[in-house]
């Protein structure tokens, strides 16, 4: 099996229209995933295709994730998502 290494970048309130219902209820992370963690270091900056599908997924510890629904879905794989194998 292959996991995924997560870069979680906070999305700081107050938040736009389209994450408003998260606030005070969840914290809210853009995540940028890799196979390949050793292209990670030093990640500061986090750039979204303008054009891209994103969604935003519950997961486990009171988290919401700003990603892409594929990403997602390998993320429950590896039960990071509130419910087994689910999004």
């Amino acid at each position: 099996p292959q996991d995924y290494t997560l870069i979680k970048l906070r999305v700081l309130p107050p938040y736009n229209e389209a994450l408003a219902e998260f606030e005070g209820k969840f914290d809210v992370f853009f995540v940028a995933a890799t196979l390949r963690p050793e292209t990670m270091y030093g990640q500061t900056n986090c750039f979204l295709l303008p054009t891209g599908n994103y969604g935003a997924y519950e997961m486990k510890n009171n988290e919401v994730y700003i990603c892409s629904h594929s990403s997602a879905r390998n993320m429950a794989w590896q039960d990071l998502t509130k419910r087994e194998h689910e999004l």
